[in-house]
């Protein structure tokens, strides 16, 4: 359906019209794919990351010894990829022609990074077989590459699910839009210290907000909220995802 002709924005004033670039152009049809085509829903929850912040501060000058800066990014990764291997239905695309779900049993994960020319989604590739500290200098690399317009597109396929953080930018949460053709994507905005009841006491929390947006074709609010608890249940024992391999 075409949307109809835009009212003339002069009669009220000037105006100035900007081109879009290429890669802006391609941003909105692919965006427009993906929310005409799809079926959003989205689930939100939050982690308890105290102790991750605290081992990710406790780690930082043990991972500069190996040529990398330590982020919550890569373990959002490690824990989605983990999470995934256990709900493989989110780590897959819907074949509707056929009826079919194709389950992928590779997790390449995409992650979201603004650059000056817009926002750019790199993959890394096997999140699940790699150690944190690989993800971590990967990450780190495909960053750099998309930030100087050095990414090949090589680079940006085969992604099969994908974490967008603005938490660096603030806000409170996000409802993403997800990356046609895959089914779900994790939104992860900025942590805040909260006040939370444990054991009768009020303490101090640092809590991150997540949302999973998902294809309701593919997958019911049970099965959204079961894998998020998944990834949050991984965030609060971040001890054991930097054991997995």
């Amino acid at each position: 359906m075409q949307p109809p002709p835009l009212p003339s924005f002069e009669s009220w004033g000037p105006i100035e019209r900007q081109p879009l670039s290429h890669l802006r152009r391609t941003i909105a049809e692919r965006m427009m794919l993906s929310a005409t085509v799809i079926p959003h829903v989205t689930h939100f929850d939050k982690a308890d990351i105290t102790d991750l912040d605290a081992l990710i501060r406790r780690n930082l000058e043990a991972a500069r010894a190996q040529g990398v800066t330590l982020t919550l990014t890569s373990f959002l990764l490690k824990a989605s990829a983990l999470a995934l291997k256990a709900h493989p239905h989110f780590n897959a695309s819907l074949d509707a022609a056929a009826g079919e779900l194709i389950v992928k049993r590779y997790c390449h994960l995409g992650v979201a990074v603004a650059a000056e020319r817009g926002l750019i989604v790199p993959v890394i590739r096997d999140v699940d077989r790699k150690p944190l500290i690989e993800v971590q200098r990967e990450l780190g690399a495909l960053a750099q590459r998309v930030r100087e317009g050095k990414a090949t597109l090589d680079d940006l396929k085969g992604g099969t699910f994908t974490i967008t953080n603005i938490g660096a930018l603030g806000g409170t949460g996000a409802v993403p839009i997800i990356n046609y053709p895959e089914v779900a994507i994790l939104g992860v905005a900025r942590a805040r210290e909260e006040a939370v009841v444990r054991e009768g006491q009020i303490v101090p929390r640092l809590l991150l907000p997540l949302s999973l947006t998902f294809d309701h074709r593919v997958a019911d609010g049970a099965d959204g909220a079961r894998f998020a608890s998944d990834i949050v249940r991984r965030l609060e024992h971040p001890d054991q995802l930097l054991l997995e391999i």
